[in-house]
């Protein structure tokens, strides 16, 4: 039974690696702000690792910032402008390998075990205000490597910033 329940486990993180966390004050009055633009970004990928060119991912994660926080209300500026999106965004090879034990025999034991190699995504996406003080901060990793990476990069962005510019709840 625990080396099915580990294969079920072993097998999900194999089809769905992907966490965002979004970090903001929820006392924060996000309704001030108006304007977006976009700060120096970083894509910090190996030379040798590279599936898809910078000014690509750039180009995604922009086009999807954009089309995210002008739904939201926010008009994207030049200069200037309430809040300034940074992001970082990088890959680097992974490898996880762990002992499973061999059916019918002592658990523990490193007779079998597990081991997969892939390409690990980190992107964590900052909205700064003018005074530089971070205001709202996503932090996700996902494998995203390959045909279905811009998909993935929207649906980063459309959950982290699913709770942006709700009213706030006052306590009674």
């Amino acid at each position: 039974m625990r080396f099915l329940t580990g294969l079920l486990f072993v097998i999900s993180t194999c089809t769905f690696g992907q966490g965002i966390s979004v970090e903001y004050d929820k006392t924060h009055d996000f309704s001030k702000y108006k304007t977006f633009s976009f700060g120096e970004s970083q894509v910090i990928t190996p030379q040798d690792q590279k599936q898809i060119s910078d000014a690509v991912i750039d180009k995604w994660i922009k086009n999807s910032v954009s089309s995210e926080l002008e739904f939201k209300g926010l008009k994207r500026v030049d200069s200037l402008a309430d809040l300034v999106v940074t992001y970082a965004v990088g890959t680097m090879a992974r490898s996880d390998s762990q002992p499973i034990g061999p059916l019918g025999q002592t658990p523990g034991s490193t007779a079998t075990s597990w081991s997969r190699n892939y390409q690990q995504t980190s992107l964590i996406i900052d909205l700064n205000s003018r005074n530089n003080s971070l205001v709202w901060r996503i932090n996700s990793f996902a494998d995203i490597i390959g045909k279905d990476s811009e998909r993935t990069i929207d649906l980063i962005v459309e959950r982290g910033f699913k709770k942006f510019g709700k009213p706030i709840r006052k306590k009674k």
